[in-house]
């Protein structure tokens, strides 16, 4: 039998994400509602899940209105130069937590995989 593939965040992880970012999306900054949100992954499970430990870490996650097709995520997802620009999509060779995101297109963060976060000065 082959080893299992990683799927989304436990419930421990999706609460620290949520405090973390405050309850608001970390592309446009609004509040966002139970139902009306989810977690971008900065750097992409692939299709099928990954073995990677980190696929769902803290670093690796921010809160976002909608879902991959709705909403900012969908921004996120049909964007992905613009995305790639604010952190928000790293390539599969990247540590999440060494590439900076740009919150609400306004402050570059470092975010850890403990859940802890610093902001940058400039990270451009």
């Amino acid at each position: 039998m082959g080893r299992r593939r990683m799927t989304g965040p436990d419930a421990a992880t999706r609460r620290l994400v949520w405090e973390r970012d405050g309850g608001a999306c970390a592309w446009c900054g609004g509040p966002v509602w139970e139902g009306d949100h989810s977690l971008q992954h900065r750097r992409a499970r692939g299709m099928g899940g990954t073995r990677r430990a980190d696929a769902n870490s803290p670093a690796n996650l921010v809160l976002v209105h909608g879902s991959a097709t709705t909403g900012c995520h969908g921004e996120i997802e049909t964007h992905p130069a613009e995305a790639a620009r604010r952190g928000f999509r790293l390539g599969q060779w990247a540590d999440p937590a060494e590439v900076p995101v740009l919150y609400v297109g306004a402050v570059w963060v470092r975010l850890g995989h403990a859940g802890e976060w610093e902001a940058q000065v400039n990270a451009a």
